[in-house]
């Protein structure tokens, strides 16, 4: 039986405390990325995501923008879904990233790497992108770290990216992430004008809202990008997960209209209004989680 000495033997002790921690996405990452065939949503909009977790292709006359990457795993699907859409990885000249968590950054090395694109984030995200973990809540664990990843260009709230013709403007909510970026911009179906936000997410997620020490002002934050986002006139939400925007159902409708060739038919994701509920029903639910743990802290320092 061969023995581990030296390095091999430190490296093991080094990570044995990571092995040793439980996933606490490792049901639910599997889900996530379940291949899904990639599809034209509208205008010069494509899906190339997996099934559980959105990346977004964006056609434009000098190239691709690419937002996310999904999960470390999810690279691979992602350049498979663009392939499979007769482009090239290669052609992808911006990435860009709604928020640094592992399930929608972790594949943007990989991504970056292959395609010779360069990144834009924004401020609040940088630090997590380039350390490819999150330190609090429960994406910290190790099993949930990512690649690292080098942020080319820093942006703030109101930044724009431009790329052949196509310009996308950012909206950074900090809460979810502390940099958290929804991306806008308006597209055109037949003749009518619409609006898109790549929405980045307001779930709570597990964070840490109350005595969070690292990002020590989560709460108010939350709060003041609930009033921030209230303000978008969008009525195509093309957001990070596909169980935020109905995305098996209209995924259906798209294929049924394909099948049935009916090319004047209603887009699916063209829904006036359904931005504005998912927001407040993610404001409902974070008031909820606000009071429980503000409750849990008054109860504890009560004893």
């Amino acid at each position: 039986m061969k023995t581990i000495t030296g390095l091999a033997a430190l490296a093991l002790l080094l990570t044995a405390p990571a092995l040793a921690q439980p996933d606490p996405f490792g049901k639910a990452r599997i889900d996530w990325n379940k291949p899904q065939k990639p599809f034209r949503v509208i205008d010069n909009v494509y899906y190339v995501g997996t099934a559980g977790v959105s990346a977004w292709l964006i056609w434009t006359l000098q190239g691709f923008i690419l937002i996310d990457g999904g999960l470390p795993e999810s690279a691979a699907i992602i350049e498979a879904n663009i392939k499979a859409l007769e482009f090239d990885i290669k052609d992808v000249k911006i990435l860009l990233n709604s928020h640094a968590h592992f399930d929608h950054a972790g594949g943007l090395a990989k991504l970056k790497r292959d395609s010779g694109a360069r990144l834009t984030a924004s401020a609040g995200d940088k630090p997590i992108l380039e350390r490819g973990r999150v330190t609090f809540g429960p994406s910290s664990v190790p099993a949930d770290y990512f690649p690292r990843v080098t942020v080319d260009r820093t942006i703030k709230d109101g930044d724009t990216v431009a790329l052949g013709g196509v310009v996308l403007t950012a909206v950074v909510t900090p809460g979810h992430s502390p940099g958290c970026t929804n991306w806008t911009m308006p597209v055109v179906e037949g003749t009518g004008d619409h609006n898109v936000v790549f929405f980045c997410s307001m779930t709570v997620a597990g964070n840490p809202l109350v005595n969070n020490k690292v990002h020590t002002t989560i709460a108010a934050d939350y709060k003041a990008s609930f009033a921030r986002l209230n303000k978008i006139d969008a009525d195509v939400l093309l957001a990070a997960h596909g169980d935020q925007m109905g995305l098996a159902k209209k995924i259906a409708t798209v294929e049924a209209n394909t099948k049935n060739k009916m090319a004047g038919a209603p887009n699916p994701f063209v829904v006036k209004g359904e931005f504005q509920r998912l927001l407040a029903a993610q404001e409902k639910s974070f008031d909820t989680e606000l009071k429980k743990q503000q409750d849990a802290v008054t109860a504890a320092e009560k004893k």
